[in-house]
């Protein structure tokens, strides 16, 4: 009934179907072939099947006719044939056509990214790595998106492209029953609105594709053949040697020419009845498509001469368009277009049982990969701008770190495909973008070596890192240096795994640490060393950690404290207990998390800022689902079909209380069995002893919770279920992208219920009542619901199998067999509390310090107050910004051209492309405001910065210029088209004003994202 409700409010806001003009219709022909970036195929597989006759293909047939049109979208495939297989010819051409309009591309990224699973950060650096390819390389900008497979629509997405300048929207995927009911109100084109702290002016035209989306209706009623697949379908692994291809159309001959045009006419007026306007997009294309463009253009060039000369007859006129031209068309017709307000089109359902939610959690492994991969890379990108400025430190060459840089950043890139990061690949491809990603690690691992200066390092990477015990010589101790990637001081834990159990810890100046020393939660044998660590924005600490024998009488001294652990025995799930048995109290100054030692699982939270009591507990669950489709629907990597309830995965539990000076660990282990030896499952929940102070308030205000699932049983979904008694009334709150959240209520349907109540958790959901209000952070993407009144459940982790001919023969069953480690913080507290903390403390999670360790060669400490940090990193200012701006990106692009646009064009005329070395001089800087107008009292100001002082600690700054959200316009050139909407009152609020030549301070609004160019002065 709620979905229903809805309905009838989607189809009121639409208003009833206008009356569209008289006169004939126009078909707008799009040319176009999309091709996945993985999804079945690796990427070099594709190139040698199709990928790479598309570009060779489409160039030769653009040339050949003055009426052809074709769109490209990705940049990798493209990127690749520029790079390897276009001629020189070839590559003039290409110039020609884009200076013409005849070959466009939109969207421009690498990828056509996901929009449920993918992180905001990771969107724009797609984005802008495809963006800066095609301004290098054409001095071109694209302008029109073109998103039209991604299994649902955020909200986030339109924002993004209005940031990057884009004129109009395109999307496909939405619930079927929410498009069919604009169809029928002529209500898939509109204004989106899409943050409601932004203004008009980054709002976009948005067009939804109707039912028959980006592929041309393939069922053709005189053929027994697809129609208008003229090249047919592409061959795996080559092409076959007499270019006969599977599901090749009939060929348009004088007999069979009126019958095509009579299907396509027909088509089109089907299509128009759902628009408003005179214009219809006919896009004709689909998977793997425009291999042979030839065929392809010869047979449709006199299908579409052959209805223009019949126009009046048929009351249709058709042409071959580029996106550019469509939208040009409609904006043209100056009409007055609704506004939809900030709300997403999440989740998608194709149809009545199959909701497309599984994916949010397929490929759990996968997932925290790509986010980490992605953390290393911001780290890496502004430790090189330290490196760079004021001047260089070392004899590091630039050109060699870029290209560590690079290959990182477009790996990143590369897994925010739609059929990448969503873990709705076949597993070779899902090895192709294992393997990419851990080179282009590995890399930056490398490069990060290089930038600390006195001596070899050990690549340990990003914590948790590892000094285990080894056979051989041992070294006399380690030297650990910790930086911080984010523009705030922080204080934090950082964990190293250790192989000897008594160490002493000193800082830069030979003072003693906080640290601890417990067993290790992952290695039996080894042990965790815990240090306390407050860090500068962009900064740097140096320890000393040496292995002692025995632990000094002085409790001042250097040797880090040993937990002590206590163990209670393993309850069985129906245990009743003995009743009255006291709880287990483990408490810091912000909380008191009492134990139930009857059932050794959670009871309650006790949080002092509203000294209030939340009971709650929390248990690993498990959905059982169907594998054979003879039995009902399955679920696979993109469907969650459950038949029933989840049910508890565990028969007994065991607890240990690892209690320390400066941290307490509580380890739950869930045993599937109560007989059971190994564990299928555990949690790992940390509180810190850090005062609740300005320094410690987000380390204070967080319990850190890491959980080891699997492996699974066939057919199951794994879910970690926290049970309250908040009075939430089943509404949930889960993100947009990490930019924005979106309210969830609960909602009643027909049919799996269950599965379209799950929404993409990309980096943080809560629950609330009046009082307070519990939030989840997440280190990677997850499958979040809440089924029930003061519950809320994170899928964790799934095995799939089944019998579906189209899985099998695509192997997309999604067999995962592996054991995953995810990583959520909570937080509880009034509203006001959690609402400050919940963006940074995100963000904390998401970019952790960077460990980087090197062997002492040396038997004796320094003497205290010796400095042992190493040389030229002293003297670093930190970069510091206010609470509310996120540093989104510090990093040196590369980019060759001038960010003149006449003389780069210019230049590119001259045949100069892609020959002047990178520059190195130019920092690309992003600054994204955290909160929602309103949201704060204080948090959701405008802030004003001045970025010579902000960035005073890299040098002196010579010019700022301020650039669209990829960077390729200068944002005082950049005209975005208006278009006319319903509302006339003020949305949002007015844009920034455009700042003065020579002005370094700069106001940022609410959810505002700028971006910068700077240059220093050199030393």
């Amino acid at each position: 009934m709620g979905r229903l409700l809805g309905l009838l409010r989607l189809l009121l806001l639409l208003g009833p179907p206008g009356a569209r003009p008289e006169g004939a219709l126009r078909a707008w022909v799009v040319p176009h072939s999309h091709m996945d970036v993985g999804w079945v195929y690796t990427v070099q597989e594709s190139m040698r099947a199709y990928a790479a006759n598309v570009y060779t293909s489409v160039v030769a047939e653009l040339v050949q006719g003055q009426q052809r049109r074709f769109i490209a979208v990705e940049q990798e495939f493209f990127r690749l044939w520029w790079d390897s297989v276009a001629s020189e010819q070839q590559k003039r051409q290409v110039h020609q056509l884009l200076r013409e309009g005849r070959l466009e591309f939109v969207i421009g990224g690498q990828v056509m990214h996901d929009e449920a699973v993918t992180h905001l950060d990771d969107q724009i650096l797609q984005l802008t790595e495809g963006h800066g390819f095609l301004y290098e390389t054409f001095g071109i900008r694209p302008q029109f998106s073109w998103q039209v497979d991604p299994f649902g629509a955020s909200a986030t997405t339109p924002t993004v492209f209005a940031l990057a300048g884009f004129h109009a929207h395109l999307i496909s995927r939405i619930d079927y029953n929410v498009k069919d009911a604009m169809q029928m109100a002529q209500g898939l084109q509109f204004v989106w609105q899409g943050s409601r702290s932004l203004g008009a002016q980054q709002e976009i035209f948005t067009h939804v594709m109707d039912q028959y989306s980006y592929c041309t209706p393939s069922t053709i009623p005189f053929s027994n053949r697809t129609g208008f697949y003229w090249n047919g379908v592409a061959v795996f692994p080559d092409p076959p040697p007499d270019g006969v291809y599977p599901n090749m159309s009939q060929p348009v001959t004088p007999d069979n020419i009126g019958l095509y045009a009579e299907a396509l006419v027909a088509n089109v007026k089907e299509r128009a009845a759902w628009f408003r306007t005179p214009h219809v997009l006919w896009p004709w294309g689909c998977d793997k498509q425009f291999f042979n463009a030839s065929v392809q253009f010869g047979n449709m060039d006199p299908l579409l001469d052959y209805i223009n000369s019949r126009a009046a007859h048929f009351g249709v006129s058709v042409q071959y368009a580029t996106l550019g031209e469509f939208f040009h068309a409609l904006h043209s017709l100056n009409a007055t277009w609704s506004v939809r307000d900030h709300h997403d089109f999440l989740p998608y359902s194709s149809e009545r049982l199959q909701a497309w939610t599984g994916f949010f959690t397929s490929r759990s492994t996968l997932k925290g990969l790509a986010r980490r991969a992605s953390a290393l890379l911001y780290a890496g990108e502004s430790m090189f701008v330290r490196y760079l400025w004021p001047a260089p430190r070392g004899a590091l060459d630039p050109a060699w770190a870029l290209q560590q840089l690079q290959q990182l950043r477009w790996a990143v890139s590369e897994v925010q495909h739609h059929d990448a990061i969503t873990g709705t690949e076949s597993p070779k491809v899902s090895d192709m973008y294992t393997e990419h990603l851990a080179a282009g690690m590995l890399g930056v691992h490398k490069l990060l070596i290089s930038l600390i200066p006195d001596g070899p390092a050990s690549s340990a990477g990003v914590q948790p890192a590892t000094l285990e015990s080894r056979s051989g010589p041992k070294p006399a101790g380690y030297s650990a240096s910790v930086y911080n990637p984010l523009a705030w001081t922080i204080t934090t834990i950082v964990t190293l795994t250790v192989g000897f159990p008594h160490v002493s810890v000193t800082d830069e100046l030979g003072r003693p640490v906080p640290a601890q020393v417990q067993s290790s939660s992952r290695q039996p044998s080894a042990y965790d060393l815990l240090i306390l660590a407050t860090i500068a924005g962009l900064g740097y600490r140096h320890y000393r950690l040496r292995p002692v024998t025995e632990l000094p009488a002085d409790a001042r001294g250097p040797a880090a404290t040993v937990a002590r652990t206590l163990r209670y025995g393993r309850r069985t799930r129906r245990h009743t207990g003995q009743g009255g048995r006291s709880l287990v109290p483990v408490m810091n100054d912000c909380y008191t998390v009492l134990l139930d030692p009857d059932t050794n699982l959670m009871h309650s939270i006790r949080e002092s800022q509203n000294n209030r009591t939340v009971h709650m507990a929390q248990e690993f669950l498990e959905y059982h689902v169907n594998g054979d489709v003879k039995l009902g629907p399955i679920s696979d990597n993109y469907l969650f079909t459950p038949k029933e309830p989840a049910v508890p995965a565990w028969e007994a539990v065991e607890m240990e209380i690892v209690a320390g000076k400066l941290s307490t660990e509580i380890r739950q282990f869930f045993y599937r069995h109560a007989s059971a030896q190994a564990h299928s499952y555990a949690i790992y929940s940390r509180l810190a002893h850090v005062p609740r102070n300005a320094e410690g308030q987000l380390l204070c205000h967080r319990m850190e919770q890491e959980y080891r699932v699997g492996p699974l049983d066939l057919n199951r979904e794994a879910i970690l279920r926290t049970s309250t008694d908040l009075n939430s009334q089943r509404v949930l709150y889960s993100d947009n992208n990490g930019y924005q959240m979106q309210q969830r209520p609960y909602q009643m349907f027909r049919d799996n219920t269950i599965a379209r109540n799950y929404y993409p958790m990309v980096q943080s959901a809560f629950i609330e009542d009046g009082r307070s209000r519990l939030v989840l952070l997440a280190e990677r993407a997850h499958g979040v619901s809440s089924q029930e009144n003061g519950q809320v459940e994170v899928m964790l982790h799934r095995r799939l199998w089944n019998n579906l001919a189209w899985d099998l023969n695509y192997n997309l069953t999604l067999n995962d067999t592996s054991i995953v480690h995810p990583v959520l913080w909570l937080l509880l507290g009034p509203r006001a509390l959690t609402t400050a903390l919940r963006p940074r403390s995100g963000l904390a999670l998401q970019h952790r310090p960077i460990v980087l360790l090197r062997e002492l060669a040396g038997t004796a400490p320094p003497a205290q107050g010796t400095s042992s940090k190493p040389p030229g990193l002293g003297q670093q200012t930190a970069v510091t910004l206010p609470p509310s701006l996120h540093l989104q990106i510090l990093s040196v692009p590369g980019w060759n051209y001038s960010t003149n646009h006449t003389e780069h064009r210019r230049h590119l005329e001259q045949g100069h492309q892609g020959k002047a070395p990178a520059d190195l001089r130019r920092v690309l800087l992003r600054l994204h405001h955290l909160y929602e107008v309103g949201e704060d009292p204080v948090l959701s100001q405008p802030v004003t910065v001045n970025l010579k002082a902000v960035l005073g600690g890299l040098g002196a700054v010579a010019a700022v210029e301020e650039r669209s959200l990829s960077g390729t316009w200068d944002v005082h050139a950049l005209r975005r088209w208006n278009w006319r909407t319903k509302s006339a009152h003020q949305r949002g609020r007015p844009t920034s004003p455009p700042r003065p030549p020579g002005d370094t301070s700069i106001t940022i609004h609410p959810k505002e994202i700028r971006t910068f160019l700077i240059q220093f002065q050199q030393q």
